[in-house]
């Protein structure tokens, strides 16, 4: 079994710490889109619910007890919403801090990757300048065999 370069290792963990966190990135993303969507609904309910309210006081007229009910009823959907408005945010908050943690990692296996192509790089120059110094010497010996004969 061949061991691993430690470098290697290193870009392999990267890679899987960035795996990981594009799995969160998009769940977190998936929760802020579900809240959005969530938001909008009860945003459309609420307005729906005081176009109702309006229209029923102005076409049939409304009783002192449901007219109190109904601004009761909106006044809390209309804290649900700011609440949900709150969830919302956080969810925001909560994508921006994901992405920031998938750029860092994205950037942490781009070092990684960049240091073992440099590695490889360095490695490849040597093995050239060893096998140039090679021939160079065969060249060599082959002229002094020539110039003996």
């Amino acid at each position: 079994m061949k061991v691993k370069n430690p470098m290697t290792l290193l870009r392999d963990m990267a890679e899987e710490k960035l795996t990981d966190t594009t799995r969160a990135l998009g769940g977190v993303q998936q929760r802020l889109q579900d809240a959005v969507q969530q938001h909008e609904q009860l945003q459309h309910y609420e307005r729906e619910y005081q176009h109702s309210l309006r229209q029923g006081m102005m076409e049939r007229g409304m009783s002192m007890a449901d007219l109190v009910n109904h601004q009761s009823f909106v006044l809390s959907l209309n804290q649900v919403v700011k609440q949900h408005a709150t969830h919302v945010n956080r969810c925001e908050k909560a994508v921006d801090q994901a992405k920031a943690s998938w750029v860092h990692d994205k950037q942490r296996l781009n070092a990684f990757e960049t240091l073992i192509v440099r590695r490889e790089t360095a490695r490849a120059q040597v093995e050239t300048r060893q096998e140039q110094k090679l021939m160079d010497e065969f060249a060599q010996r082959a002229g002094q065999k020539r110039e003996r004969l």
